[in-house]
């Protein structure tokens, strides 16, 4: 019996020797199906954190269509509801997302839209919208639709500094032929004229040319925003008068030199 132990001990050892063996090439033949495994549960999850986003962010624009078209602020409970959906849109997007945090930006600038700018009872949700706008041109620096909102935001609370003027440079050179830029820098442009310098307003005045070049509709809306802003005489010593008669725009009395 003394004599064999030793060999019995050997027997054991390779056999457990085998086993182990198997057991690492087990384990190695899984490794891939696991990996693969792995990374499907994790696609799945973004895959459907990124839909649950998407119904969030169209959930919000559709608020914000709406509120477009009745031109009105929205009710306390609605714009609940859409800041909730636009906010829920970045939150489970697993990126930055530009166009959903500039769609937050619009819910915040529709809540109180109707207040004067600088208006002491919209400063929060006007500034709420900025720094929306500011992630947005973060994400998606070469999208002008964003600069020319975070734009209108610095208007709103009448920030006329480095940052204003930098993203209407940035809106014209990023969007020179999208009316809705251009109608929106024209506007603002018009707006914050005294604070504008000679080349700013040069640009303001490429952007209503190009507004009022567009269309009658166009033309209408923009003269009356030149009207409001005290600024119709300067609107049309701007304009050829071809392009004056084919829009029906500026009264023989606004034909006068305008002062820049």
């Amino acid at each position: 019996m003394t004599d064999q132990t030793p060999v019995r001990r050997k027997r054991r050892a390779r056999s457990h020797s085998r086993a182990e063996s198997q057991n690492v090439t087990t384990v190695t033949r899984e490794l891939p199906t696991l990996s693969v495994l792995l990374v499907a549960i994790g696609l799945a999850i973004t895959g459907g954190r990124m839909a649950l986003a998407g119904l969030a962010s169209y959930q919000a624009e559709a608020f914000i269509e709406s509120w477009e078209h009745e031109a009105q602020e929205p009710s306390a409970r609605a714009w609940r509801i859409a800041e909730g959906a636009a906010q829920r849109a970045i939150t489970l997007y697993p990126v930055a997302n530009g166009e959903y945090a500039d769609r937050l930006g619009l819910v915040f600038s529709w809540q109180q839209y109707r207040q004067p700018y600088g208006a002491a009872a919209a400063q929060a949700s006007r500034r709420a919208a900025l720094n929306a706008y500011r992630e947005a041109t973060t994400a998606r620096p070469t999208w002008p639709d964003s600069w020319v909102r975070l734009a209108h935001a610095k208007l709103y609370l009448l920030e006329f500094d480095a940052e204003f003027h930098q993203a209407m440079k940035n809106a014209a050179e990023l969007g020179p032929w999208r009316i809705g830029i251009n109608r929106e820098l024209a506007e603002i442009g018009f707006t914050a004229w005294p604070q504008l310098n000679q080349p700013q307003r040069q640009a303001t005045l490429k952007a209503a040319h190009r507004t009022v070049a567009y269309s009658n509709s166009e033309a209408k809306n923009y003269y009356n925003i030149a009207q409001h802003t005290g600024l119709s005489k300067l609107l049309c010593t701007s304009l050829d008068d071809q392009l004056k008669a084919a829009r029906k725009i500026c009264p023989l009395t606004h034909l006068e030199s305008g002062a820049w």
